[in-house]
């Protein structure tokens, strides 16, 4: 009988040696691709006294930004139509030398049918006087050619309610919570009223929201000429198209969803809106009430009908229409009739992608921009900033021609339907989550590129001196001026503002914890007014107005492209930490002083409940994940509308699908929550948290509850702070040698350069992920999908940031429990990140 062992014995032997051969040749393999990283150089320039920098800045002094801004401004391009500048972009991008493509979303918009706005005197008798009826358009200047033809936008809010209704009305001044506990606490009847509200201050859509809550049945929202820094008639200055100040017809429209919620489709929270998905009701971010946006000229009549009617208000409350006091009202019979009609309806939208491929893929950089407008024009709003993404994409082509390819992966995205909520950029978000956390770097996002002449920086704080430092090398055309001296001159040396929301950063930063900045030149004073949501942010009004040469266009995408650069061809990433910690530690001092001084002897349990159950859901399922709907792999489309499939050739390709990529092995002490879960956390041998653990298990030894008073704690997280940035100043240190080293790496011997080249990598791994480590899983309370424990849209302002969030409504809320819970979850954040640094 054969023994079939013995035969196969020999075979087995063979594989053997094979392998023995097989797996040194695949070691050395796998080394010389290493070997191949380390041997570029950081800049690859095509000449020796030239870098990329250069190279891009030559190719932007010529200024082709008033083109890109004609094409987009000549016609209307509202969320969801004009397909033809979806192909417009994406023909420049691939003109440009980018793989380019579509990717739509199926989501639920409001488009305009009708509307009206009527005052009059109410009778008894049912023979009712009719006084003012709201023109609810703006003027057609014949000097503004956008102003005027059969495909202008009428005014609406989006998702304002379908409904017709007729009331008294009183005036609520901003609209803001406070101002609306006010009213109450004065005695101003708001149920049953509508609310006459201005803007500013804090996102329309919660004005809307804030008034419905109290027993509004409807809103009407104008713009107040006293919030143009002084720049109106009665100071000398002529209205829009002969002068700086506002034309008194301008309305700004908008979208009237409850943004600090959350963003994007309502229907869809937290999955990407592609054909299919599962949707929920959408009033959980959208009104129940109808509202309209008005302009001062049309608000006019209706504010002086409540002159000396009600209360009267404090300075605070007054704007600047001549002949009104700002009385509360209401007035006894004298009502408004607000009617507004929308179809709402599922409808696709459509954003686009143009990406060069870098040397290293696992490293990403996204730019954006939104395309859609609430009218024909949109120079400022969105389109300076589509003008500045396209000649971005025209300067880094000057690169690409030379040779040149970026170290890591450019993107540029152009969303869509960021007015009505971020939608393009929350869905394209929702859908790629994994991805993205996995392999994006930065996301770099220009809205309104050019509003006026001051400039606004707003970024997470590893991003700050990125910022800075690049400010310092751009200089205004004919001028010595830099943008960085412009930039201190409005806000001082340090001042970078709190990202909030109101733009397409939102789902990276507060979402996916991703590092995000957004840039632009906004209106100030001493500029001409920005017509923001009106027909008159046009391209006349940009080009006499706003930026005659488009000179700050030009400046904006210079900027633009020498942070990009930085950011793709310096070995190490220009991320800082000392600048996080120590606004850590800024916003933890900020949040004790608004604690009640009465809290500080309450004794509290030093692990409460809530952080157990933190803990033990850091290895259990997500609440907030189960259940989600995932569509396929990639998001990349190509081709034109109602193309469901999101793989058609080539272009920015999320590899193995959006919920199916593997978790980065993280090193020791580095946890991202959201990762696997199987994956260990930090382990607390030394620091805050072992003091705390040893300190729980004496007293359990003693029958005891572990106690300590609030004071106490406080004082245990700012000293874990201060710690955390004196540890960050040192790995600041020790990442600015690895760079130095690598720019010297020529006079390196061979195991030094492949010492350097792993030293990197690991670097760079944890600067990557060190922003997603401040994820939280289950969210902020009633906020789940904000998951970032640092920033968050105000939940009451929206626009404006609201940091360290979870704590300080804790505050806000005077829940003691809630502070001490979200204290816990802060320094665990800390040490885990201590300890992964040290």
């Amino acid at each position: 009988m054969i023994d079939e062992k013995q035969l196969n014995q020999p075979k087995r032997s063979v594989l053997r040696r094979l392998h023995m051969l097989f797996l040194p040749l695949l070691a050395i393999s796998f080394f010389l691709i290493y070997l191949s990283d380390i041997t570029q150089p950081l800049f690859r320039a095509r000449k020796e006294d030239e870098n990329p920098l250069e190279i891009y800045l030559k190719a932007l002094e010529t200024n082709e930004a008033h083109k890109w801004s004609k094409v987009y401004t000549s016609q209307p391009h509202l969320a969801g139509t004009n397909y033809g500048l979806v192909e417009f972009t994406k023909s420049k991008f691939e003109e440009y030398g980018f793989e380019a493509s579509v990717d739509d979303y199926d989501v639920y918009l409001s488009y305009p049918i009708d509307h009206s706005l009527e005052l009059y005197e109410h009778s008894e008798d049912k023979n009712d006087k009719l006084l003012y009826k709201a023109s609810l358009q703006e003027d057609v200047l014949s000097e503004d050619p956008t102003t005027s033809g059969d495909d202008l936008i009428p005014t609406f809010l989006g998702y304002g309610a379908n409904g017709n209704v007729s009331a008294e009305y009183i005036y609520a001044n901003y609209g803001t919570k406070e101002d609306f506990e006010d009213l109450v606490a004065r005695g101003v009847p708001i149920k049953g009223k509508i609310a006459v509200i201005r803007y500013g201050q804090i996102f329309r859509g919660l004005k809307v929201k804030f008034a419905q809550e109290y027993g509004a049945i409807g809103a009407v929202i104008y713009s107040d000429p006293g919030d143009d820094y002084g720049i109106t008639p009665e100071n000398g200055y002529k209205p829009y198209p002969h002068g700086k100040a506002r034309n008194p017809s301008s309305v700004q429209r908008g979208s009237a969803q409850f943004l600090s919620v959350y963003p994007g489709d309502p229907t869809t929270p937290g999955v990407g809106s592609k054909k299919g998905v599962e949707r929920v009701d959408p009033h959980a971010t959208t009104p129940s009430i109808p509202v309209l946006p008005l302009s001062f000229k049309d608000a006019l009549p209706i504010l002086k009908k409540l002159n000396k009617e009600g209360l009267s208000v404090p300075d605070s409350w007054k704007g600047g229409l001549e002949g009104v006091d700002y009385s509360t009202g209401p007035a006894k019979n004298i009502h408004l009739n607000l009617y507004s009609e929308q179809n709402f309806t599922i409808t696709p939208i459509y954003n686009v992608y143009g990406e060069i491929k870098g040397e290293n893929a696992d490293e990403v950089i996204i730019i954006g921009n939104h395309r859609d407008a609430w009218i024909k024009g949109g120079a400022s709003d969105p389109n300076s900033g589509s003008a500045a993404l396209i000649e971005l994409s025209r300067g880094l082509h000057a690169l690409t021609k030379t040779g040149w390819k970026p170290h890591r992966t450019i993107v540029l995205a152009s969303w869509d339907a960021e007015e009505y909520g971020l939608i393009g950029s929350t869905e394209f978000g929702e859908q790629f989550e994994k991805f993205l956390q996995k392999k994006v770097v930065a996301y770099l996002n220009v809205d309104v590129a050019v509003a006026g002449t001051h400039l606004h920086l707003g970024a997470s704080p590893s991003l700050f001196k990125l910022l800075k430092d690049n400010a310092k090398e751009i200089t205004f055309k004919n001028s010595t001026e830099t943008l960085y001296d412009n930039y201190v001159k409005d806000h001082g040396n340090d001042i970078i503002s709190t990202l909030g929301s109101g733009s397409d950063y939102t789902v990276f930063l507060d979402h996916l914890g991703i590092p995000s900045l957004d840039i632009g030149f906004i209106a100030g004073k001493g500029d001409p007014v920005y017509h923001y949501h009106s027909n008159y942010d046009s391209y006349h009004w940009i080009s006499t107005s706003g930026d005659p040469g488009f000179e700050y266009h030009n400046v904006l995408a210079k900027y633009l492209g020498s942070l990009v650069l930085n950011l793709s061809e310096r070995e190490v990433l220009y991320l800082k930490l000392h600048d996080y910690a120590t606004e850590l530690l800024k916003y933890l001092l900020e949040a004790y002083a608004q604690m009640p001084e009465e809290w500080d002897d309450e004794v509290i349990g030093f692990r409460s409940s809530s952080c157990h159950r933190a803990k033990a859901s850091h290895h259990g399922k997500d609440p907030h994940h189960e259940g989600r709907r995932h569509h396929g792999k990639g998001f990349h489309s190509k081709g034109g509308p109602h193309h469901g499939e999101r793989h058609h050739g080539k272009g920015f390709h999320a590899e193995g699908g959006p919920h199916h990529e593997k978790g980065p092995h993280h090193e020791k002490g580095l946890h991202v929550e959201g990762e696997p879960h199987h994956q260990k956390g930090p382990h607390f041998e030394k620091g805050f948290h072992h003091d705390m653990e040893m300190y729980h298990k004496k007293l359990a030894h003693h029958g005891k509850e572990p106690k300590t008073k609030l004071k106490h704690l406080k004082k245990q997280v700012e000293s874990l702070i201060i710690d955390f940035a004196n540890t960050t100043q040192t790995y600041d240190a020790y990442t600015d040698f690895l760079q130095k080293q690598h720019e010297i790496r020529d006079s390196l011997s061979f195991w030094e350069k492949i010492k350097l080249h792993f030293k990197i990598k690991a670097a760079n791994f944890k600067l990557k992920y060190f922003e997603r480590v401040f994820l939280h899983e289950n969210g902020l309370k009633n906020r789940e999908w904000f998951k970032h424990i640092v920033y968050a849209a105000g939940r009451n302002t929206g626009y404006a940031g609201q940091r360290l969030p979870g704590l300080v409504e804790a505050i806000e809320d005077k829940n003691l429990h809630d502070a001490v819970k979200w204290l816990h979850i802060l320094s665990k954040k800390i040490d885990s990140l201590q300890k992964s640094l040290e």
